[in-house]
């Protein structure tokens, strides 16, 4: 896949997530996951079939790191918000 082509594809999924958003047909977070799957995606096709194994080994590594610090990030807004 071109740069431009990314950069296309990029920007058309953004502005269709931001419009669904704004028509209320997705809230924020459906918009943000939708995102990131979105993003896992295209960088799949932008890679080597050879490399996926290895960037799925990043991922499975990294993953449940990035997983502690969202749950705790949205355990310190729950409890803001309740006080």
């Amino acid at each position: 896949m071109s740069k431009e082509a990314q950069v296309n594809l990029r920007d058309t999924m953004v502005t269709a997530l931001a419009d669904a958003v704004r028509m209320g047909v997705l809230t924020q977070v459906e918009a943000m996951a939708a995102c990131s799957d979105a993003c896992a995606a295209i960088i799949a096709t932008m890679i080597p079939q050879a490399n996926h194994a290895e960037a799925l080994d990043i991922v499975i590594e990294k993953l449940p790191r990035q997983v502690a610090f969202h749950t705790a990030e949205l355990a310190a807004y729950r409890k803001a918000r309740s006080n």
